[in-house]
């Protein structure tokens, strides 16, 4: 199949103008030696990929090309020329491709492209730069690049595995075995399994409560050797921070994901090994991990089709929970369809849309249950966003402090929005906001990424508008805290972590916690276990880092905030989903919240569901 795909393309070509073709993971690039072709690329390889239902590029070989130094030069050129402004150009000559890094994409139109290629017989491929420098980007960009040449060489291979099958036998054994978030909400892990494939959607760690942290890969059918893919869904480390370990093991096998969710992943898995040895802690895996990880991604934008084994499509949809989060449409041999939610949010936000309910087809839905217990309605956006702006605002004059715990993705950026936009307009008085942890990295991450987000907030960034850089808005270094937290003047906190099991905002507690003047307010979900739920539980006194810390401060939890769907959400995308799926698995949940959203679906949308255990290896009815 390998060669008989590689042959007929080749067909459509003179032999003395083709050097080579090969794969890019589910991508055919044919390197031609005539330039004539080359140039007329854009429109030769979308005839070929309509013929040959694949997607096909053509790029001139690299040995024609001239050498780096005048092929950059002709480039930025051309882009000052138009007043482009740019931070990065990158040329991959063993690709011929130029990379340009640029505040201004938008500027860079079909004719600036055409003049680029005229002049350096390179393809362009064009990143957004944030609108303030971002460490993490400048590391995973320059790394990626810097790897370029293994990643060619190892996505040639991702090509020849989705093209090549292993077995020429077609029973239609589909499988799903549930290694972690099975009546729990952590350490997401679901193998996909055909007679064909063995892939993984998402890989994560657990809430680091209790013993039970990491997906279940020792059980019988889990042989990294098998795994041909893995899928992650969003950044949170209970989604993807498994992920490394993988790599430590000796996997070498393609990562599908977006690229908020890279970069914001490499970031959260770093600062989960930083945090882990400021614990004394051992951690899982290193940052050598991490780059390995790195190294073996392939992202993807929403509603791109694209093959992942010779068996299996996926495409990814807006899941509207975090920036670059996805629900993953799997389709296997045509025969069956399998919706993967991941976590979601069924109601726009500021950030972020709604998802799509509408696919071709649909025979199985595995849903998150976060929120889908008999008594899990969330009040309306608008009501908390009151309440909680009374609350704070309550505060600050009494000369109180604020301490708002969040996850460092999405749930940061929503509620730093909301206290600037309430702050604009005099709703709340101008207090210094205390940002640490990695928030002020993911929040520049946002700005480079605005196709994820929502129409409100990519028109905001499209214009040059950086919404969370305001004079209030301070980045704070932790030699500075203990001089924050004993100024008498009211301010709030934002910072990691969302749960309270570490990061800064321990810090901040331990010093404010016997205050009754402050408040604590809870923004994210509280998993069992962690200090955050124990404080909403009603616990008085804590012993954190041998010190004994008494709660006299407010608390209160702001459920309207949650980037998860609640109960009705649940209800209500399974009802709008288009087919209807034939069965139903419920996941990421705690007790009873699982079981009470299965009896929901079988009784009020008569769909057969399930809540599988740890472990529970189960056939896809066909």
């Amino acid at each position: 199949m390998m060669n008989d795909i590689k042959t007929q393309i080749l067909s459509e070509f003179k032999e003395s103008d083709v050097e080579k073709v090969v794969f890019e993971a589910a991508k055919i690039i044919v390197y031609v030696t005539n330039k004539e072709i080359f140039l007329n690329g854009f429109e030769i390889g979308k005839n070929l990929a309509q013929k040959y239902k694949k997607r096909i590029e053509i790029r001139l070989s690299p040995k024609i090309l001239e050498n780096e130094e005048k092929i950059i030069e002709k480039c930025e050129e051309i882009l000052n020329k138009y007043k482009i402004k740019y931070k990065n150009i990158f040329l991959e000559r063993h690709r011929s491709i130029i990379v340009i890094d640029t505040y201004q994409p938008e500027k860079i139109d079909e004719g600036v492209i055409r003049e680029i290629r005229e002049k350096t017989f390179c393809n362009i491929v064009i990143k957004r730069s944030p609108l303030k420098s971002s460490r993490i980007i400048d590391i995973v960009r320059s790394y990626l690049h810097k790897k370029s040449k293994y990643r060619v060489s190892f996505l040639n291979k991702v090509g020849e595995r989705i093209v090549t099958r292993k077995s020429t036998l077609k029973r239609g054994n589909y499988r799903i075995i549930f290694l972690g978030g099975t009546r729990e909400v952590g350490r997401s892990c679901i193998l996909l399994k055909t007679d064909e494939s063995s892939v993984l959607l998402d890989c994560g760690v657990g809430m680091d409560v209790g013993t039970e942290k990491y997906p279940a890969i020792n059980i019988e059918d889990f042989n990294i050797l098998d795994l041909d893919a893995a899928i992650i869904t969003h950044a949170h480390l209970d989604h993807i921070g498994f992920i490394p370990y993988l790599f430590r093991l000796g996997w070498k096998g393609p990562v599908y994901l977006t690229e908020p969710t890279r970069d914001i992943g490499s970031l959260s898995m770093l600062d989960y090994v930083k945090i882990s040895k400021m614990q004394g802690k051992k951690s899982l895996y290193e940052a050598k991990d991490i780059k390995e990880f790195l190294k073996h991604t392939y992202t993807l934008g929403y509603r791109e089709v694209t093959d992942i084994t010779p068996d299996i499509k996926i495409c990814l949809y807006d899941a509207g929970h975090v920036i670059g989060s996805s629900m993953v449409h799997i389709n296997i041999e045509n025969k069956h369809n399998i919706l993967y939610t991941g976590d979601f949010k069924y109601i726009p936000t500021k950030l972020l849309n709604k998802p799509k309910t509408l696919f071709q087809r649909l025979e199985t839905l595995i849903i998150e249950s976060t929120y889908g217990g008999n008594n899990d309605y969330h009040p309306p956006r608008e009501e908390t966003e009151k309440m909680f702006i009374k609350d704070i605002k309550d505060v600050l004059k009494d000369n109180g402090k604020v301490l708002i715990p969040v996850l460092s993705v999405g749930r940061a950026q929503d509620i730093l929005l909301t206290l600037i936009e309430n702050i604009e307009n005099g709703e709340l008085p101008r207090v210094n906001i205390y940002t640490e942890g990695i928030l002020w990295e993911t929040s520049m991450i946002h700005t480079a990424y605005p196709e994820f987000l929502s129409d409100y907030v990519r028109t905001m960034i499209l214009g040059g508008e950086n919404l969370f850089e305001k004079e209030y808005i301070v980045k704070v270094n932790p030699k500075e805290r203990d001089q924050i937290i004993e100024s008498k003047e009211p301010y709030i906190v934002v910072s990691t972590s969302g749960m309270m099991q570490g990061g800064p905002i321990l810090e901040y507690f331990k010093r404010l916690a016997n205050d009754e003047r402050n408040l604590l307010a809870f923004v994210s979900y509280q998993a069992q276990g962690t200090l955050g739920r124990r404080i909403l539980d009603g616990e008085k006194s804590f012993i954190i880092d041998s010190e004994k810390i008494e709660v006299k401060i407010k608390y209160k939890k702001y459920d309207g905030f949650s980037g998860h769907a609640d109960r009705r959400e649940i209800l209500g995308y399974i009802k709008h989903l288009k087919p209807k799926p034939k069965q139903i698995f419920v996941v990421h949940g705690e007790h009873p919240k699982y079981f009470e959203l299965v009896n929901s679906i079988r009784i009020k949308l008569n769909i057969e569901a399930y809540a599988p255990k740890l472990g529970d290896s189960l056939l896809l009815n066909l």
